[in-house]
């Protein structure tokens, strides 16, 4: 009876173990095969190495104009424990959403680096459970807002360019908003969807499921049957009033 042919196993991508591993760049990652360390065989996950990185491209000008901020104010207490990422709800959908990255960067002032998540910094969604769960009472979530204007700030052509499509998301948000006074997630959630290319997935499993849940549950029905807040009128003048002078400010500011 012939041996069946043993199955090869699939080649394990370089530093795939690592945590965060999309923080880390591909030629800072050694691998060796086959090491052995005092006669002890080290292969398999354990032959990963990270090697040693020296950062000089830092701005502590930056750190303090994060520092300076009332929602930033509270930077220098991070430990960076990892409460934040482990607790965020975005993370899970987004890998290189990292708050505890994010404020670190913030804290060492490395432009260089953040530069390179303008597509991901912006997608917090203001839980606050990150901001509940700070041992140092950060406020992770604010932290996240700080980074989003400042990246606009140094970066706004990348911003224009990288940001069309939550850009056009953050309008459809606005409108509801002083239309409504309140939010439609199902809404929201169907537009953004659809603004970033993912339409045939509101037909999947996970949405039906959705769906059906809510459904069961009333919450459904419940969303149709709000009105407007009280004295909507006035809040919506104050609002509009307040959007105003902040598109005159950016303005003046290009």
């Amino acid at each position: 009876m012939a041996l069946k042919k043993q199955e090869q196993r699939p080649v394990a991508e370089k530093g795939e173990h690592i945590i965060a591993r999309h923080l880390i760049e591909d030629d800072s990652i050694k691998e060796e095969k086959n090491l052995v360390i005092d006669g002890v065989d080290v292969s398999g996950r354990w032959n990963t190495f990270i090697l040693s990185r020296v950062d000089s491209e830092f701005d502590r000008s930056f750190f303090r104009e994060i520092k300076d901020t009332v929602v930033g104010s509270r930077i220098n207490r991070c430990w960076q424990c990892g409460m934040c990422t482990a607790s965020c709800t975005v993370t899970p959908l987004y890998r290189r959403f990292n708050p505890r990255a994010f404020i670190y960067m913030m804290q060492l002032g490395n432009l260089k680096e953040l530069k390179k998540y303008i597509d991901v910094a912006w997608r917090c969604v203001g839980c606050y459970k990150c901001s509940q769960r700070c041992p140092k009472q950060v406020n992770p979530a604010e932290m996240m807002e700080a980074l989003g204007l400042l990246i606009k700030k140094y970066f706004p052509e990348e911003v224009q360019s990288k940001l069309k499509v939550d850009e056009d998301v953050k309008k459809i948000y606005d409108d509801m908003i002083l239309g409504h006074g309140r939010l439609d997630l199902a809404k929201l959630h169907t537009s953004a969807m659809q603004k970033t290319g993912r339409t045939k997935e509101l037909l999947g499993k996970i949405e039906r499921d959705a769906i059906f849940k809510m459904a069961k549950d009333g919450r459904a029905f419940s969303i149709l049957r709000l009105g407007k807040p009280h004295n909507w009128n006035s809040s919506k003048e104050a609002m509009g009033n307040y959007l105003k002078n902040l598109n005159t400010i950016e303005s003046s500011e290009a």
